[in-house]
């Protein structure tokens, strides 16, 4: 006769390990309330109760500040690698279970004046659905259920993400035609104020840092964000510093101009994935269009930078980020 199972140990509670997994990975029991949105007492009694299933500290408390012990060191790293593959197996289920849409995470001004545009080709050409979230900066694709995140890579991205190069940002400053009547071309003096934008705040100082050509406006004015910077600018009410990707149509239908053009900034839109891009035939598809789509206007938009811009502008496969997986 067949032995019974032993019994097996009493796990703790898995609450209470997702909330130890989230403040070890952060270093701070605040953003692990955040993340988790709970509160900061909350995460501490989880991290207390499971302390005490254990039968040992996992923080060392300090300077008012938490800090891993050796051991809480190790099993936040297979608490980590657990978590992930628990995550991966239920979007894996989700999706196998029936046509899930790419879920895509895209900078809202990106999104509204150039993706959404051309979505619809896209899906129409490849049958492929796309649900479109506008958010920028950092994310966590695996938390918000994002398949892509489009970004700009002007902060630090995650080492555990997956991340293909896009193409690169070019930004120039555009007015209404109306405008040009009272621009002075040897001094880049405009007779109207600079539209400057909360989201991109350094996008003035930085068209001066690289030397591009001199502008001159009469005041400053500044809005939340980059699409209400240049819907002002296409009611004349100022000049904006905006990405040919976002105005291209609009400059293209002559509602904006831009006597200096469109220059590198030194910044580069990517595609970002908790998982390998090339593994998923609808990612894979989707980041080869967006980045031959996005490549064709940065190549049209400056034809004077030559071989070397068009060399950047190919559709390729994608080019790796370094510091990424």
């Amino acid at each position: 006769m067949k032995a019974p199972h032993p019994l097996r140990e009493r796990l703790p509670q898995l609450g209470a390990l997702r909330v130890f997994e989230s403040a070890a990975r952060h270093g701070s029991l605040t953003r692990a309330a955040e993340e988790l949105h709970v509160t900061h007492g909350a995460v501490s009694k989880q991290i207390k109760n499971l302390e005490a299933d254990l039968g040992e500290a996992l923080f060392v408390r300090r300077n008012r500040g938490v800090f891993l012990t050796e051991r809480g060191r190790a099993l936040a790293a297979r608490l980590q690698s657990i978590f992930g593959a628990l995550e991966d197996a239920l979007a894996d289920f989700r999706t196998k279970g029936s046509a899930q849409p790419l879920v895509v995470s895209c900078e809202p001004t990106l999104c509204l004046k150039f993706l959404i545009p051309s979505l619809g080709a896209f899906q129409q050409d490849t049958g492929i659905e796309v649900r479109v979230l506008a958010a920028g900066g950092r994310i966590d694709v695996r938390r918000d259920h994002v398949d892509l995140a489009i970004r700009r890579n002007d902060f630090p991205i995650d080492g555990a993400l997956h991340a293909r190069v896009i193409c690169d940002e070019a930004m120039g400053p555009v007015c209404a035609p109306e405008a040009l009547a009272g621009f002075e071309a040897e001094t880049g003096q405009f007779p109207l104020p600079a539209l400057h934008t909360r989201s991109r705040p350094d996008a003035w100082t930085a068209w001066t840092r690289l030397n591009r050509p001199a502008i001159a406006c009469t005041a400053d004015r500044t809005y939340e964000h980059f699409y209400l910077a240049i819907e002002a600018a296409l009611a004349g009410q100022g000049v904006a510093l905006a990405s040919i990707h976002m105005v291209e149509r609009d400059v293209a239908a002559r509602r904006l101009c831009s006597p200096h053009g469109f220059w590198p900034d030194g910044t580069q839109y990517v595609a970002l994935s908790a998982h390998p891009i090339a593994d998923d035939a609808r990612a894979t598809r989707f980041v080869d269009w967006l980045s031959a789509r996005m490549n064709a206007t940065l190549a049209a938009a400056m034809p004077s930078l030559g071989e070397s811009q068009a060399a950047v502008a190919q559709p390729a496969k994608g080019r790796a980020i370094h510091g990424t997986r």
